[in-house]
């Protein structure tokens, strides 16, 4: 682990633009992946409304951050700050739906957060003052503490220039590892265990004194903080969003993150982002090189379509014979382990308890 993160740190210095941008948005979506399995793989709640928070902190950043004008609303607030508070309105949405949690589970939970979807979707849409409608909203460059993290202010490291790819690269691999390290910590702490123990038997859990709608609850708010977070680092990195960008596809997509990566995993969910992230650009950035590949417009199967294939069959793969996913594999690179792996909470067994 100490080894890939010093190759994460010194890899900038080698990639160009188009790998810096997809490391950043794979770092994104990594952090959005571990609060989805927080709340999916341990706690066992469908949601389908992830990316709905992701668009909270992302929208949140560019209204509190942007100057308001005639065609859009804006605060003006220094960008550091409206970071914060964009990751702080997705938190308040996850605090305000997590009720929702508690009272419905299962497929009913996963029918009424396809809902918000659609609803955010509407609102976005039809407040143009907050979207920018369908033409989108450019992305006010974050300044914390006087330090540019844009291209305005290139940075010179090692005699090599940085610009916005470069430092977003490092910015994204920092809010990563404290995300990981985070979940990581609450999986198998007290709070994980008693997440998973609600997951296998809400009434042995209650059994056993477990507040089951107030953990709810907590997943499904911790899961809104992780989604705010991720949203703000999307909205850096692309440099301008759509209202588009945040529907149901998306939600999806990371539902397919958790589940190649290994369900209830906080390293598979970063490795199932990663993928999930890379596997249609990279396909599409080399797809004149690919003989089984065609550009978008010329007929045949584009990028998008290959990787929708290769997502539906390892789908199938890890839900019919596969369930640790990626992560399952990677614990096979690194070799036998005596312990558990350290980012999954043990499975109690309620019915010896009982």
């Amino acid at each position: 682990m100490g080894a890939l993160l010093v190759v994460l740190l010194i890899a900038p210095y080698y990639l160009d633009g188009f790998w810096l941008q997809l490391g950043a948005l794979a770092m994104a979506a990594g952090v959005a992946a571990i609060g989805l399995t927080l709340l999916v793989g341990v706690a066992g709640q469908i949601s389908l409304a992830h990316a709905v928070f992701v668009g909270i902190g992302a929208y949140g950043y560019i209204v509190l951050a942007s100057d308001s004008s005639d065609l859009a609303w804006g605060l003006g607030w220094p960008p550091a700050l409206a970071a914060l508070g964009g990751i702080g309105l997705a938190a308040l949405g996850g605090l305000v739906l997590s009720p929702l949690s508690g009272r419905v589970n299962g497929l009913y939970l996963a029918v009424v957060t396809i809902g918000l979807v659609f609803i955010w979707q509407h609102v976005l849409q039809e407040v143009g003052g907050i979207s920018g409608g369908y033409v989108g909203r450019s992305v006010p460059e974050l300044d914390v503490l006087g330090v540019n993290l844009g291209d305005t202010e290139p940075w010179v490291v090692a005699q090599v220039p940085f610009g916005a790819a470069e430092k977003l690269w490092w910015l994204g691999l920092l809010v990563l590892v404290v995300a990981y390290v985070t979940a990581r910590n609450v999986v198998r702490g007290r709070p994980g265990i008693a997440l998973a123990m609600v997951k296998e038997s809400e009434i042995g859990a209650s059994a056993l004194g477990i507040d089951v709608r107030r953990g709810r609850a907590a997943a499904f708010f911790l899961a809104a903080l992780y989604a705010g977070a991720a949203g703000v680092l999307v909205a850096l990195t692309t440099q301008f969003v759509t209202p588009q960008g945040f529907g149901f596809q998306l939600s999806t997509d990371y539902l397919v993150m958790i589940i190649i990566g290994g369900l209830g995993s906080v390293r598979g969910a970063v490795a199932g982002a990663v993928f999930v992230t890379a596997l249609p650009r990279v396909l599409g950035q080399y797809a004149d090189r690919l003989p089984f590949l065609s550009q978008v417009g010329e007929g045949g199967i584009d990028a998008n379509v290959m990787s929708v294939f290769i997502y539906c069959a390892l789908l199938i793969v890890v839900i019919m014979f596969a369930r640790g996913g990626l992560d399952r594999a990677l614990g096979l690179l690194a070799g036998p382990r005596r312990r558990p792996a350290p980012d999954r909470a043990p499975e109690p067994v309620l019915a010896e308890v009982a």
